[in-house]
């Protein structure tokens, strides 16, 4: 058999550069995971997101198949011109060289609290939360149990799909597939504790690791088996404590591999907490630590939104918890103009009155019914004012931005109840169209809201108008919906009644950022009273911080053990209740 003809491929990102080769014919996205360096594939090479935009240049006439129609519709003139190609749908047949646009992480920019873990005895610990799409760091001082800074990068996973099931649907591929991701996982870990900035004398100090993480991201770390977990009835393979130290075997299972070896310094000892069941990893055993969930004296619920969201609700004495797939629209993928929360990114919406003031917050106003709506002056809004990253002209449209603009357009009557986009309003009617793709009324007609005219975007390859589509919308209410009905099935097995509720935490990188009257004002969360309502930056790692001390690591082993998992796939109600949650109401 003759021999397959190769290419070689040549792929810049920043200063760093690889050179990888390939079968003829191979897609250009397979080359660009091969090299580890930090490329975006959300919709897992479906063609569907059309953000694995890349800059690829054939060395020869054929090197890169033609543009396809997935192509040729994603791609702007200006993209095209720039030689732009989408990774998933591009073929290499000859020597290419390929250029990725760096990866913005908003929250890489590091935050201190203090400067204590520069003492120069100071023992240090990494507390490291392994987020499906951040991955973030805190450094802290062991002596004191004081968090003194974070940063983070992306999870470079998102390479395999923005969601757990894709990467473990790409996992049981074969071998090679499973170990690129436990790569790609390490890669991710050490690039956000770099962006920690420490000193190679503090480094030298690191006596402790504790990572978390949910079930998915646990097991592809560790190259654990994943059969049970990727299939009914959804349930880890594993989970006790697992123990490493760096440079030296499994502690706990001499057997196995040490995938920490080489990331910390020799000697560092690794924790991995355990799992307490189904797709309920350690990042939401870390937020029941942190949250004092078995010291809770009356009812409370917290949820750790993205990707995957989990759900923990306490009576004050039993702790139930579960996960739901959210889907990644809290993360602004699958979302028309989505975007990370880059400089420029929408991260809120206000409505702007005739006398030209804000709404801002609108503690108390109950979303407009159409029988009501004429009566409330929020039907009188002249326009809207984007609130962005940096404060920057907009580029894109984050989660809480997302989950935000929807909730005005609803107290504006552009949205109705049911999700849908209204077809003629008094005042923002200009703002409303149908983008026809095929004929008006045909399967690609979608509906949409203009957000922000291109030349109000900053002038790049990709500047172009901002909409808000049917799709979008739908995506949120498929997210909030999932969240609420997981919140209301927990309750109920607790017989708690919203009224019953002392506090309800969000939590994650959205979680923190979100409107309280747009969570509540969309139905995201039983109708409780907005001050009962806490924001919380990133329990699960503030929690891995607390492990750090055997003690407090020795108490979340016990919650793991009395925590009670709920396994909403095989629940009756929660299907039931999931549907009612769709609705954009606050009830």
């Amino acid at each position: 058999m003759a021999p397959v003809p190769q290419a070689t491929v040549r792929v810049s990102y920043g200063a760093r550069s690889e050179t990888i080769s390939v079968d003829a014919g191979s897609v250009l996205s397979d080359a660009l995971i091969a090299t580890g360096l930090p490329f975006e594939q959300p919709c897992a090479g479906r063609g569907t997101c059309l953000k694995c935009k890349v800059m690829a240049a054939g060395l020869g006439p054929d090197a890169i198949s033609p543009l396809d129609d997935h192509e040729r519709r994603g791609l702007t003139v200006a993209e095209r011109a720039a030689r732009y190609r989408l990774a998933c749908r591009a073929r290499v047949f000859g020597d290419t060289e390929v250029t990725l646009a760096p990866i913005v992480v908003y929250s890489n920019k590091i935050f201190r609290v203090c400067n204590d873990h520069k003492r120069p005895d100071a023992p240090l610990g990494l507390a490291i939360d392994l987020g499906s799409t951040t991955v973030a760091a805190f450094v802290v001082t062991l002596d004191r149990n004081q968090v003194c800074a974070g940063g983070a990068g992306l999870n470079q996973q998102t390479a395999f799909g923005a969601d757990v099931i894709s990467r473990l649907a790409a996992a049981q591929i074969g071998p090679e597939v499973a170990e690129r991701a436990s790569v790609l996982a390490l890669s991710s870990i050490v690039q956000a504790v770099d962006a920690l900035h420490l000193s190679s004398n503090a480094r030298k100090r690191i006596r402790k690791a504790v990572i978390v993480g949910n079930c998915a991201m646990h097991h592809l770390l560790l190259r654990a088996p994943i059969d049970t977990l990727a299939e009914l009835p959804f349930q880890p393979s594993e989970r006790e404590t697992r123990r490493f130290q760096s440079g030296a075997g499994d502690t706990v299972a001499p057997a196995g591999a040490n995938p920490f070896a080489d990331i910390f310094p020799p000697g560092v000892e690794v924790l991995l907490p355990p799992l307490i069941g189904g797709f309920v990893g350690s990042d939401a055993l870390a937020c029941l630590l942190y949250y004092g969930f078995d010291r809770a004296p009356e009812p409370m619920v917290a949820v750790d939104l993205g990707t995957n969201g989990e759900v923990m609700v306490t009576d004050g004495s039993r702790i139930l918890v579960a996960s739901t797939a959210a889907g990644p629209a809290f993360e602004g993928v699958n979302i028309s103009c989505g975007s990370r929360a880059v400089d420029g990114a929408i991260t809120g919406v206000d409505l702007v009155m005739p006398d030209g003031s804000a709404t801002g917050a609108i503690s108390g106003v109950d979303l407009p019914t159409v029988e009501t709506l004429h009566a409330t002056s929020l039907q009188h809004a002249t326009s809207l004012r984007l609130r962005t990253v940096a404060d920057q002209p907009p580029v894109g449209l984050t989660g809480s931005g997302l989950l935000e603009l929807i909730y005005k357009l609803r107290l504006a009557g552009v949205i109705e109840p049911n999700g849908r986009l209204v077809s003629e309003h008094e005042v923002f009617g200009d703002r409303l169209s149908i983008d026809v793709q095929e004929s008006p009324e045909g399967p690609n007609a979608v509906r949409q809201f203009l957000i922000a005219e291109a030349g109000a975007a900053v002038e790049t390859l990709h500047a172009t108008s901002l909409h808000l589509t049917q799709h979008d919308i739908r995506e949120l209410q498929k997210a909030k919906g999932a969240i609420r009905a997981a919140i209301d099935t927990l309750m109920a097995k607790l017989d708690l009644a919203p009224g019953d509720l002392t506090r309800v935490i969000l939590t994650g990188s959205f979680g923190s950022q979100l409107s309280i009257d747009a969570i509540i004002g969309l139905g995201m969360t039983p109708p409780v009273a907005p001050q009962i309502v806490e924001m919380s930056p990133n329990g699960a790692g503030f929690g891995a911080a607390m492990m750090l001390d055997p003690g407090e690591f020795a108490r979340a082993e016990r919650i793991a053990a009395a925590a009670e998992q709920v396994d909403l796939d095989l629940d009756p109600e929660f299907d039931r209740l999931y549907v009612r949650s769709l609705r954009l109401t606050a009830d």
